[in-house]
């Protein structure tokens, strides 16, 4: 019989809630969710806790936890006020981007400036594309939930339109190839 950790969310801290979570839940796309506020100032952030909710319409979910003072972080407030974001999925050439966008940059500034990566327009959508990544999901928000005392908003998005480079070669339509090399988190258990 096996020798079984046990955990009881009401008595365990919650950076230990997080790590358990996110060591077990594996692995977890990494993607970059761009957005656009008001005034034009747009926003890049990386997110892993991103799936996908529906295939009719398509839809995608991303949770965007909040700011440690409870407030919003920047990816949110912009698709409330504008009602769109688009997911740009990462990959190893750009992974180094990846982590210089989670730094945390002020809001009336653009990720996109301080990366050195190449915003293109969106078809559907206000919010631009991330030009040096294969894979491209233009939603339309169609609805935030907030969870737990903390209200950790979970954003679902409809995808509007898709964008999948021809140069990777896929074997079958829309199916990414594994040159692509799509990042994801895989956070080991080990203690």
């Amino acid at each position: 019989m096996a020798d079984y950790l046990e955990f009881d969310p009401s008595k365990t801290e919650r950076r230990e809630i997080y790590r358990l979570l996110t060591g077990s839940v594996v692995p977890r796309p990494i993607g970059w969710a761009s957005t656009v506020n008001g005034q034009g100032v747009t926003n890049l952030a990386p997110f892993s806790f991103f799936t996908v909710v529906c295939v009719a319409p398509p839809m995608i979910s991303l949770t965007i936890a909040r700011n440690p003072d409870g407030s919003e972080k920047h990816t949110l407030k912009n698709a409330k006020e504008t009602g769109d974001f688009c997911f740009n999925v990462v990959t190893t050439p750009i992974w180094k981007e990846m982590v210089d966008s989670a730094n945390g940059i002020p809001e009336g500034e653009s990720e996109f400036d301080a990366t050195g990566l190449t915003q293109i327009p969106s078809v559907k959508i206000k919010s631009p594309r991330v030009k040096e990544v294969p894979i491209h999901f233009e939603c339309k928000l169609h609805q935030v939930l907030e969870f737990g005392p903390n209200k950790h908003p979970l954003c679902i998005g409809e995808v509007v339109y898709f964008h999948v480079d021809r140069a990777g070669g896929t074997a079958a339509p829309g199916v990414p190839p594994p040159a692509w090399s799509i990042r994801s988190r895989l956070k080991s258990m080990a203690r």
